[in-house]
């Protein structure tokens, strides 16, 4: 086609010299016609060679500015690895002279550590049309490491046929600089112990958790990329922070802290102090959240609040204790001194049975300031720690037994009956002497407060483990009032009994304090004029003896 253009544009040109001459023209004349026509024809040739030759070598030149200015290292490889020919962008990312590359093999910029990458690479290269990519350390002419991604193509050499290697080398230096500080930051969040989210600010959808809210909530971190804050609490509704967002999140760096609890996957809570604070990334706000585990900040602060109540107790012991010693000490100790006084200055002018009363009357003082005595240094010791707590088995009923005869006595004076419904089988684990010094107090106090030809009884029961005592009597009971001052030292109460025995108060303290020792508990049932009943437990031993 390209032909008969030239053709007809040479015929055009003949044309217009002919018509300037005559119209008959001889055979020679037809020959030199065609010669000149051929003779355009080529000059026309000549010309668009010339044409297409500069457009060529114009192309080729953008070609060669493009393929040595380009952003990144152009390789041709032979199928040994030959370098045969590269860029000048290879050469600046080697830092060499394109003479120093040409020839030299591909391996000897590979860092030794990446070596096996790039022959199996270039292998799988070889072997498929696929453009394949690797990222691989490289060293410089000087030696100096840095990333490069490499995309391989196979190519071939057309006059051989030779299989050749196509690369394209691109530096991820400051990529993987990049990577390696997040990767840095991103071991930083999920080690440590706060759990830290990220919220979509407009959707409220979890963008991202570090692996610490993995960890305590149970949750894996794809499950929360399809969850809300209300799928871990429902006070986090979208209207609440929706409302969070127009008043203390409505303005970027903004933030608020608040206390809460958060549901776990298997349903149990952690309690955790959450700071929020609204920010920017580039077009994207986001919410970022810091919840803190304050569970064991709440149990100290519970230990504290108990502490301080028990300290108090202690101050108002110490305060009571201070006290009893100020005040009821200081009766008996006057009526000792009054009556002694007394007898040694009037001792000549007492008659034998005045001596004897003022006697009786310093006995019972005396007694009355040993019990009291005796009551402050058990509660002391307890108090301190110093009772030794020896707990062992033994048969409940023949204990009872041995106390019952210690009161009988007092029990004959005002003509009150005491039974003992202890199972005679029963056996608990308990400090032998405190269960006793329980018991009696508790019969004892019965005792005091039961008019005469009443009764105290003490029963058991068994349930499970756990041996049940009751002490009743048909005492004159108490009201509400003084049943709450019973057990406590702040409030301590005493009272007289039915025939104006005296107490100190600290009998039924002392007893509490040995049951809890014990791992029991006590309680008091009494409405006035109705009787009494003090119950308290104890551990079941597992000894049971021998059926004789």
């Amino acid at each position: 086609m390209r032909h008969d253009r030239l053709r007809k544009e040479a015929e055009r040109i003949i044309t217009e010299l002919k018509n300037k001459q005559t119209d008959d023209l001889s055979q020679s004349d037809k020959t030199v016609h065609e010669l000149q026509v051929y003779q355009i024809e080529l000059e026309l040739q000549n010309e668009e060679l010339k044409r297409s030759s500069e457009e060529l070598d114009k192309s080729n030149k953008r070609f060669t500015d493009l393929f040595e200015h380009a952003p990144v290292g152009y390789f041709l490889l032979s199928e040994s690895f030959s370098i045969l020919n590269v860029n000048l962008s290879a050469t600046i990312m080697l830092n060499l002279a394109k003479g120093n590359i040409i020839g030299k093999s591909f391996t000897k910029f590979i860092h030794p550590d990446f070596q096996d990458e790039f022959y199996f690479l270039t292998n799988k290269v070889l072997a498929s049309d696929e453009l394949l990519t690797e990222e691989i350390k490289i060293q410089t002419g000087q030696g100096e490491g840095f990333y490069v991604q490499l995309q391989c193509i196979r190519d071939f050499d057309v006059p051989s046929a030779a299989r050749r290697i196509r690369l394209v080398m691109i530096d991820i230096s400051e990529r993987k600089r990049i990577e390696k500080k997040l990767k840095r930051f991103r071991t930083a969040l999920d080690s440590t112990a706060d759990n830290i989210f990220l919220i979509d600010y407009d959707t409220t959808l979890f963008i991202d958790v570090n692996d610490s809210v993995s960890r305590n909530l149970g949750y894996s971190r794809n499950e929360f990329l399809s969850m809300k804050p209300v799928d871990i609490n429902p006070k986090f509704s979208d209207e609440f922070i929706r409302e969070l967002r127009e008043t203390h999140l409505n303005e970027m760096e903004k933030n608020v802290t608040l206390e809460m609890d958060y549901y776990r996957k298997d349903g149990t809570l952690l309690n955790v102090e959450v700071y929020l604070k609204a920010t920017q990334i580039d077009d994207e706000k986001i919410i970022v959240a810091v919840a803190r585990d304050i569970s064991e900040r709440k149990k100290n602060q519970d230990r504290l609040a108990q502490y301080a109540k028990e300290l108090e107790e202690l101050n108002t012991g110490k305060d009571k204790f201070l006290s009893i010693i100020s005040h009821d000490l200081r009766g008996p100790f006057l009526g000792l001194k009054g009556y002694t006084q007394m007898l040694i200055e009037e001792y000549d002018l007492l008659e034998k049975e005045e001596i004897l009363d003022y006697l009786g009357k310093v006995h019972e003082s005396s007694k009355d300031l040993y019990t009291l005595v005796d009551n402050l240094l058990k509660w002391s010791r307890l108090e301190l720690g110093k009772i030794p707590f020896e707990p062992m088995s033994f048969n409940l009923h023949d204990e009872l037994e041995s106390v019952m005869k210690l009161l009988t006595g007092i029990a004959a004076k005002k003509e009150i009956k005491l039974h003992n419904q202890i199972q005679k089988d029963l056996y608990p684990f308990a400090d032998r002497l405190m269960l006793i010094s329980i018991i009696q107090n508790l019969v004892g106090n019965a005792i005091k407060f039961t008019k005469k030809n009443g009764w105290v009884k003490v029963s058991s029961s068994l349930n499970g483990n756990i041996i049940t005592i009751n002490v009743e009597d048909t005492g004159v009971g108490m009201s509400e009032e003084i049943k709450d001052k019973l057990f406590t030292l702040d409030k301590g109460h005493t009272s007289r009994g039915t025939s104006g025995e005296k107490g100190t108060g600290f009998g039924l303290i002392i007893a509490r304090e040995m049951v809890k020792k014990m791992g029991g508990d006590i309680t008091v049932e009494s409405e006035p004029m109705k009787g009494t009943k003090f119950t308290f437990t104890l551990q079941k031993s597992d000894y049971q003896p021998a059926i004789q």
